[in-house]
């Protein structure tokens, strides 16, 4: 669906491609030459979303995002943050300042479509389930594979059930599942059949066809069944999935695999409460380390908690 793009950029010959490749989209492209310009015509454009490259005169994409946050009528305009800069730190900051996407120059035209696809889409399911949305979100990663998050996801969404709320646990995983197991239920369905679903596809309804009810009270949406449906997820699917998900229930508790892709990133984002799953032994607390680092880039609007399974119980840092 065509949008208006604000696009701030001090380089005319950066402007010239971004914008004829939006404009290939049919998006309406307004474009600022510094920061301030940005921010003013912002105000009086409302862009359906914003491209901010880092290095501008007046004021920098950093202290433009920033302000946007500050703003209620602004506070959700999704941000494109552009930079010739790719170290870590660079990208840290950006995500501190609010930025929902951060891309590295040379830009590729085809990447950075998919990405203001990806955005204006998940803003869009977000926006429209805003109003409804009661469920809270936690999201369950591991330090590494094989510590017992699928097993604690489990037992933290049938104690939920047991205190009297609807849940529902989805098992976020590319490969086999196992929660039907660990509840002892058979089901062909599985979270295989929207994996290359559209985000606009993924519907409630289509949802609801989905989720098995198990003994304990608890719906799940099961990992894939069989090796036939073992793949990749789309990228925009888990932010469509959770917006559908939190407005037909209380808690929404999702198992994570260890490799955190686009996808997982959208559901960590949404994220009421993290978990990190480690176990202690040294390559585990290792793993730990590099996962905090990699949530925390996420932004600082994430809460993490760590906990330590030792198979003999569980400890909350």
């Amino acid at each position: 669906m065509p949008a208006k793009i604000l696009l701030a950029d001090d380089d005319p010959m950066l402007q010239k491609l971004i914008a004829n490749t939006l404009k290939l989209e049919h998006h309406e492209v307004v474009i600022a030459v510094n920061g301030q310009q940005a921010l003013d015509l912002i105000r009086s454009e409302k862009p359906d979303l914003v491209i901010l490259d880092v290095m501008m005169p007046v004021m920098n994409g950093f202290d433009v995002c920033a302000e946007l946050r500050r703003h209620p009528e602004t506070e959700t305009l999704p941000v494109i943050m552009l930079s010739g800069l790719g170290q870590v730190q660079e990208k840290i900051m950006g995500l501190r300042a609010g930025t929902d996407e951060y891309l590295t120059k040379p830009i590729d035209p085809r990447e950075l479509l998919t990405r203001v696809e990806m955005l204006l889409e998940r803003h869009r399911i977000l926006r429209q389930s805003a109003v409804g949305k009661t469920g809270r979100v936690l999201g369950i990663v591991g330090a590494k594979g094989g510590v017992g998050v699928t097993t604690l996801a489990v037992n933290l969404a049938a104690r939920l059930a047991q205190d009297g709320n609807d849940v529902i646990l989805v098992e976020f995983r590319p490969d086999f599942g196992t929660v039907a197991t660990h509840f002892n239920v058979k089901t062909t369905a599985s979270l295989a059949a929207l994996r290359t679903l559209e985000p606009v596809a993924v519907t409630e309804q289509v949802v609801s066809r989905l989720l098995v009810k198990t003994g304990s009270g608890v719906r799940v949406l099961c990992g894939p069944q069989s090796a036939s449906e073992f793949g990749p997820f789309a990228p925009g699917l888990g932010g469509a999935l959770i917006a559908r998900l939190v407005a037909m229930c209380d808690y929404v508790v999702v198992d994570l695999p260890p490799q955190v892709d686009e996808s997982a990133e959208l559901i960590l984002k949404s994220s009421d409460q993290v978990f990190l799953v480690l176990e202690p032994e040294l390559t585990s607390v290792i793993a730990a380390g590099h996962r905090l680092e990699q949530l925390t880039s996420l932004g600082d609007t994430l809460t993490t908690r760590v906990l330590v399974v030792n198979r003999q119980g569980v400890m909350l840092l």
